[in-house]
């Protein structure tokens, strides 16, 4: 029996072999249409892959801007005014209306008022502002035809208005300094206003 047996195993062994080895493999043949796919798809592939390498656009959002706080202006500091006629609006103050004291504190200035309105002034001569111990006066004069009046008032700024009456009501008018600041602060010298029928102004 084992005699038999190896014979027919070493048959089959051959068989076997032969059949896996015995011949070569065919190579297999790619069609041009086969190519021609391989290559769009490949192409297709790298076109996928360039645009997902694309990094995407993303907003920038805004930076914070801090908006500027409240700062104050620079404090502008005025020069004194000088010794002479400025062309400025003129508004008496509450405080100035008031009657000159008895002992002054400021500095006092001498002046001279000449009526050349042809008819009787009563003059109102008022500071525009205080001088630098507080004090504000409006002073009050009544001056004939063609008269002068000396004296002192305190050194400042002044305004003028007269109020002239003549022989008859049409001739009474109103003089007045207007929109001129009298500015007398020189103690040396005697200061010279003179009366108009329409003007209170140095001469």
């Amino acid at each position: 029996m084992k005699r038999i047996l190896i014979p027919v195993l070493s048959v089959l062994l051959i068989t076997v072999l032969t059949a896996c080895g015995g011949a070569e493999a065919a190579t297999p043949e790619i069609s041009a249409e086969d190519l021609a796919s391989t290559a769009v798809a490949e192409a297709w592939l790298v076109l996928t892959q360039t645009a997902a390498a694309v990094p995407t656009v993303t907003a920038v959002p805004p930076t914070f801007t801090p908006q500027p706080s409240n700062t104050p202006a620079p404090l502008v500091l005025l020069p004194t005014l000088p010794p002479a006629t400025i062309s400025v609006a003129v508004t008496p103050t509450s405080e100035c209306n008031q009657i000159p004291g008895p002992e002054p504190k400021g500095d006092l200035v001498s002046v001279e008022f000449r009526n050349d309105s042809q008819g009787s002034t009563n003059l109102s001569f008022g500071m525009s502002y205080p001088n630098d111990k507080g004090e504000c006066y409006t002073y009050s004069y009544t001056i004939g035809k063609d008269d002068v009046v000396s004296t002192k008032v305190l050194a400042g700024c002044y305004w003028g208005w007269a109020w002239i009456t003549g022989a008859t009501s049409a001739e009474n008018s109103v003089a007045k300094s207007g929109d001129v600041t009298i500015c007398i602060t020189d103690t040396s010298v005697i200061h010279k206003i003179r009366i108009t029928q329409e003007r209170v102004d140095f001469r």
